[in-house]
């Protein structure tokens, strides 16, 4: 028998992704080694210090308004974290997101002070996947903006691959994902205000997030349009959240590469958007790194109600 077999799945799982990080930084590197690199620092060199400045601004407001997306689906479950406070876990769990698998693995920090801070530990997780939830729904209407893109990238992948798709799988998919929605949406279902809530501060997120984005691409004379914006940003958010790279390095970079170059943009000034983006974000979850060791031993104190701190068993 094959020793390797008795290896616990989450080993696989931990090895397919760091195999996939490599896999994507390596693609990423190929590419990147095909570019002009004096053409792409020129492009970075002569962005205005304003475009980078209100792009970081928007960026961080961004964050600002998915705290506020997460907190009140929190207080639609009477966990009462104060506003800074569920902002000190989620900017933990946004630096940590910088070393763990996909843009999902800092999760893991907001469910552990989530859980702290309610008095059921299935209420507390049940938050933050709702908060992931209500992203990728909203993340979901940028996709009419894409059709142009996927319309390009599929008759490609089609030449390529004589269109051997399988269609049948998706409807046992689809079926699953219907059922976890219900399963998920059941706690809100008495709460509506709350979920309607956090769904507009998702849609405001999102919309400073393109505007940051787009801000960005003008300062590198990138001759693009906020929808095709919108649309770019669509596919390369649902490209991130496939679990095969840490947090999405290398796959949104990529793809930001393959879709702006689609546009009519060079790739050098698709690698700078690319790159830049990536460092605004991860500039922005700087203070994480001071609040992840304290979210994480003291979630949940300092609320100064008494009412909640306990965890009690489901």
């Amino acid at each position: 028998m094959d020793p390797s077999a008795s290896l616990p799945r989450r080993t696989w799982l931990w090895r397919l992704r760091i195999l996939g990080t490599v896999g994507s930084l390596t693609l990423l590197g190929w590419l990147m080694a095909r570019q002009d690199w004096e053409a792409l620092l020129g492009y970075a060199r002569g962005l205005p210090a304003l475009s980078l400045a209100l792009g970081l601004g928007l960026t961080a407001i961004t964050q600002l308004f998915n705290v506020g997306r997460w907190w009140a689906l929190l207080r639609g479950q009477k966990i009462r974290l104060s506003y800074f406070e569920a902002a000190r876990l989620a900017f933990a769990g946004l630096f940590a997101s910088n070393f763990l698998p996909s843009t999902i693995g800092g999760d893991v920090v907001r469910i552990l002070g989530a859980t702290r801070a309610s008095r059921s530990r299935l209420s507390g997780a049940a938050t933050v996947v709702m908060d992931r939830a209500v992203s990728v729904f909203s993340m979901l209407f940028l996709l009419p903006f894409s059709g142009p893109l996927i319309g390009t990238l599929l008759g490609r992948a089609s030449a390529l691959a004589g269109s051997t798709v399988a269609i049948g799988a998706p409807a046992k998919w689809l079926q699953t994902i219907r059922e976890k929605a219900r399963e998920t949406l059941a706690p809100w279902a008495r709460r509506p205000a709350s979920l309607a809530l956090s769904l507009m501060a998702s849609w405001a997120g999102v919309t400073c997030y393109l505007l940051a984005v787009w801000t960005v691409a003008r300062g590198l004379a990138m001759d693009v349009d906020l929808g095709q914006v919108a649309g770019a940003t669509g596919l390369t958010y649902l490209l991130t959240l496939i679990p095969i790279s840490i947090n999405g390095f290398g796959v949104r970079e990529a793809g930001m590469l393959a879709l702006y170059v689609q546009m009519g943009t060079t790739p050098e000034q698709a690698s700078a958007l690319a790159l830049i983006t990536r460092g605004l974000m991860m500039l922005v979850t700087l203070p994480g790194a001071a609040w992840l060791g304290g979210s994480m031993a003291g979630a949940g104190e300092g609320r100064g109600d008494g009412e909640v701190g306990t965890v009690e068993e489901p």
